[in-house]
């Protein structure tokens, strides 16, 4: 459906909670039983930056006490997410301190807060061009992954299996990016980038994206929404029934959406301003996000983690 085709429900935008908590640079957050995860730029760690808890008073409190690799010298963490079966998944990466041909290796790890354990999932070393930037999404059984490389200028996309290791996949369009799967596991979501013209970069991040439904084996795709721009993050609800999004549409400014995939209902839940990484709360009566720098300092270390309530027309 075209964007002019959605119906925006009668619903006032909440105000921004009060900004509490401490003020940093943030860059992924997943919400899992035990409670809240962000990535936080530390200048002190080894690959700039950490994942934390977060406290209910929105202040950062332990860290996440992620086991490093006895292989190597360094280990870095990236990219939280809530697995199906909700650990956090994270892209694990090793390094060694050598100087001459790099040394790091990527792979992808379940990590379960209750026992202080990893789970390799995707071994390392796994391909470095894809996993280096790369995002991946899992089914809800966990034996089947859908992994993009990320890049602005042209994706590549793969399955991957613990028999087939990556395999490639066309998704007939130029960058796709977000991709969620629903917990039913009939459906991916993706933001999807038909063509991004020729002028580098800045044209590529300026081309406007569709919103595509696809089945689990990548048939059926089908357009949902049209002309989005600023993506910024895409993840299902715990029932499936609505998907949270942050986009600029209908010519608008960025906010953070609500999107029923099967009525076209769309609610807008925040004022405008610059969000990313939406994350469900586990019984789908929250969400929290990042603001970047809402109180407008210029600076790159004032973003804050707001949590926001689901209104009862997506309950």
């Amino acid at each position: 459906m075209k964007t002019s085709e959605t119906t925006i429900l009668p619903y006032t935008p909440q105000p921004l909670p009060a900004l509490e908590g401490t003020p940093g640079k943030y860059s992924g957050l997943a919400w899992l039983d035990q409670g809240l995860v962000v990535q936080a730029t530390i200048p002190s760690a080894p690959s700039g930056f950490r994942f934390f808890w977060v406290q209910q008073s929105i202040d950062l409190s332990n860290l996440v006490a992620i086991p490093d690799a006895p292989d190597a010298d360094l280990t870095f963490h990236h990219r939280p997410e809530r697995l199906p079966d909700g650990r956090l998944g994270l892209i694990y990466e090793t390094g060694m301190k050598v100087i001459g041909a790099p040394t790091d290796q990527q792979g992808y790890v379940a990590f379960d807060p209750t026992s202080n354990t990893l789970t390799e999932l995707i071994p390392r070393p796994a391909p470095r061009e894809i996993l280096g930037h790369g995002r991946v999404s899992w089914n809800p059984t966990m034996d089947r992954a859908l992994v993009t490389d990320a890049q602005e200028l042209g994706s590549r996309f793969y399955w991957w299996t613990a028999t087939g290791g990556f395999e490639p996949l066309d998704l007939d369009v130029a960058v796709a990016q977000y991709f969620a799967w629903s917990p039913d596991g009939a459906t991916i979501a993706f933001f999807g980038k038909p063509q991004i013209g020729s002028g580098g970069p800045s044209s590529a991040l300026s081309s406007p994206a569709n919103l595509y439904l696809m089945d689990a084996d990548a048939g059926n795709r089908r357009i949902i929404l049209e002309t989005a721009y600023n993506i910024a993050g895409l993840q299902w609800s715990p029932d499936g029934r609505w998907l949270v999004l942050v986009a600029r549409l209908d010519g608008g400014r960025t906010v953070v959406w609500l999107l029923n995939p099967t009525t076209g209902e769309r609610l807008p839940l925040t004022p405008p301003g610059r969000y990313q990484w939406p994350a469900w709360s586990p019984d789908g009566s929250q969400i929290a996000v990042i603001a970047y720098d809402p109180k407008n300092t210029g600076q790159r270390d004032q973003d804050y983690i707001i949590t926001l309530a689901v209104p009862p027309e997506a309950r």
